[in-house]
């Protein structure tokens, strides 16, 4: 079965123009918690200056955990060092996602250090995470094209796999930084970890700046990828690539598997909600399905 993990509260709102209060960060919780996603990163324990839309991550737990206690999906959240873990671990969040570059100039630039000081640090990560019964997800940035210096190599991104994988996380991403992939790249890149992974602990993250997130989604379902991420209306972007546009939608990613024979448990009345409060709260919310469902339209094929 494929899973679709869910970022918008992370990934989504970290580079949108408009800062949600805590509250309207529950509300879209709730929103995407009725979407029947599998799971949901829901926000970055960064500091405050580099990320101040997610400025409230500590009291935006304490609420959402007041409240309750009982979730339909996984919960996730980011953190980019042993401070940011810390402040996790207040929390009951089964997965920790962490980060790494496949670029030089990316790492430096997103986290201010190099690419192996960065591999030493995510060892020590993953095992306090693993140590306090957490689930790691390590994300790969720019594993197919860096906003600073172009081309990555895949044989960077094969070799910057197999170490990270000498860590032991639960789960690599391979994320589309900028947006730049193709369905070529991506079916080589698969091909060459293949040998050394397992397909099913590889995510993919694409964004899609080019339009074209879809086709390399199909790309990885071809070679095996059960795991893929998205944010609804497909807001976002990445606060350190200028330019680059928000995350391939969930919901189109739930529309594809759809057509394709693919079942999913997605909710699609939920979704539509989601939408209508993703664009009431001021977000950019700029997907072709939620484009559609604005118009008044019906999804084709949707039951």
């Amino acid at each position: 079965m494929i899973k679709l993990t869910d970022v918008t509260l992370r990934d989504g709102l970290q580079s949108d123009p408009v800062s949600l209060s805590t509250q309207q960060k529950l509300e879209v919780f709730e929103a995407l918690q009725a979407c029947h996603y599998n799971r949901l990163e829901i926000t970055s324990f960064s500091h405050p200056k580099w990320i101040p839309q997610l400025a409230d991550s500590d009291s935006f737990c304490e609420e959402l955990f007041k409240l309750r206690k009982d979730f339909a999906t996984e919960l996730m959240a980011f953190v980019p060092n042993e401070r940011g873990l810390e402040r996790l671990l207040k929390f009951p969040i089964p997965w920790v996602s962490l980060f790494i570059a496949a670029s030089e100039s990316f790492n430096q630039k997103n986290i201010n250090c190099p690419r192996q000081q960065t591999l030493n640090e995510l060892r020590a990560l993953i095992q306090k995470a693993h140590a306090n019964q957490r689930k790691v997800r390590v994300y790969i940035s720019t594993a197919f094209g860096c906003p600073y210096e172009g081309a990555v190599s895949e044989d960077t991104v094969q070799d910057l796999t197999e170490k990270v994988l000498g860590l032991s996380p639960d789960e690599i991403a391979l994320s589309d930084t900028i947006g730049v992939a193709n369905p070529i790249q991506v079916k080589s890149i698969l091909g060459k970890i293949a040998p050394k992974c397992a397909l099913d602990r590889i995510a993919l993250h694409f964004h899609d700046t080019y339009g074209l997130a879809l086709s390399n989604i199909v790309a990885g379902i071809e070679m095996g990828i059960t795991r893929f991420d998205g944010a609804t209306g497909g807001i976002g972007g990445c606060p350190y690539a200028k330019g680059a546009s928000g995350n391939v939608a969930t919901e189109a990613i739930a529309y594809l598997l759809n057509r394709l024979g693919h079942k999913n448990q997605v909710h699609w009345g939920s979704i539509k909600n989601t939408l209508q409060l993703l664009r009431q709260l001021g977000l950019q919310v700029e997907s072709k399905l939620a484009a559609v469902e604005a118009r008044g339209g019906n999804l084709y094929g949707i039951q």
